[in-house]
């Protein structure tokens, strides 16, 4: 890839919106950069108090993997483009995705952002996302979006078997942090990255039904098409408070595994029926694919260009259909 880092080049990172706040990953992405061996540099916060604060669990994750110390913080959007960084991890509230990917790309910084890559007002969200992708394309730099769930793929296959070819239907049931329409924009990037990893030629959205019997829980549709046929994507919400780890399952043609987390110490493991198979995180997985595609050029292995237009496309069209029924 033209401007990538070489392989093995060392990398420095900033972190905007670093602060574990409403099960925010700043720290364990922090993390991950520096298992990879990206040293995280610089956070980026809205106060005094809230960057200082980020910076120390940012530090104490960083610590923990690698040794390094930890970042220097700032409240200055300007301090923060003008620091010697090479990669921008966005997790700032999704609204806020943007203007902040926006002045990366202006600065020649890779990006990896959280999802949903663009939510609220802006407009077109399809047509938005694709020509940044273009931009970045043009510049030699990656624009990376942090939907993990296709790096639990090859697990789900170990666990459940050998999948049919074309996949004609996805079912997920996830547990967002959220109500109402929040839901859709939390957890329905899930779903559709891993329908884009399961069928890439799939690009448009043929129908989209919205049931929901409360504010706490949803039924979102969508009939997904491409150039080996139609999709079905069932996907369940249930934003009900319930102690413990969050659950999240999901089934590719009728066959079903369930996420499942070790309170003693986190590991995953995924589960279906009586077959039990370790889960590598998969958040430690994506980091890492975004920093091998930066040092090598090397293309990230559950996407294709383009995915990020069509997946805002599809989470615009779920949302339009939300606002629609109300």
């Amino acid at each position: 890839m033209s401007g990538a880092s070489s392989h093995g080049a060392a990398l420095r990172a900033g972190i905007v919106g670093a602060r574990r706040v409403r099960q925010g990953l700043g720290p364990f992405v922090a993390r991950d950069l520096a298992a990879a061996g990206v040293e995280v540099a610089l956070v980026l916060g809205t106060t005094e108090e809230t960057a200082r604060a980020a910076a120390e669990q940012v530090g104490e994750q960083v610590a923990r993997a690698s040794g390094a110390p930890p970042p220097r913080w700032t409240t200055d959007p300007d301090e923060f483009d003008a620091a010697d960084l090479q990669l921008a991890c966005v997790l700032s509230p999704a609204g806020t995705h943007l203007p902040h990917v926006e002045r990366a790309l202006a600065a020649g910084r890779h990006v990896l952002c959280e999802k949903p890559f663009l939510w609220g007002h802006e407009p077109r969200w399809g047509e938005t996302a694709s020509e940044l992708e273009a931009r970045f394309r043009a510049a030699g730099r990656v624009l990376a979006v942090n939907a993990q769930w296709p790096w639990t793929l090859d697990a789900h296959g170990a666990v459940t078997g050998r999948r049919e070819d074309p996949v004609r239907t996805l079912v997920m049931g996830l547990t967002p942090a959220s109500k109402g329409l929040q839901m859709i924009g939390d957890a329905l990037p899930h779903p559709l990255s891993l329908a884009q990893a399961l069928r890439p030629d799939l690009e448009r959205t043929a129908a989209v039904e919205i049931h929901e019997p409360d504010q706490n829980r949803m039924e979102v549709i969508l009939l997904l098409e491409g150039a080996r046929g139609a999709m079905k994507v069932r996907v369940l919400l249930d934003g009900t408070e319930a102690p413990g780890p969050r659950a999240a399952w999901y089934s590719v043609d009728g066959r079903r595994a369930d996420r499942l987390i070790d309170p003693a110490d986190y590991s995953l493991s995924l589960q279906s029926g009586d077959t039990l198979v370790p889960l590598p995180d998969p958040l430690t997985a994506r980091v890492a694919s975004f920093v091998e595609q930066v040092r090598s050029g090397a293309p990230c292995p559950w996407t294709r260009p383009g995915d990020l237009g069509r997946r805002a496309t599809m989470l615009e069209a779920a949302t339009a259909a939300h606002r629609s029924a109300h």
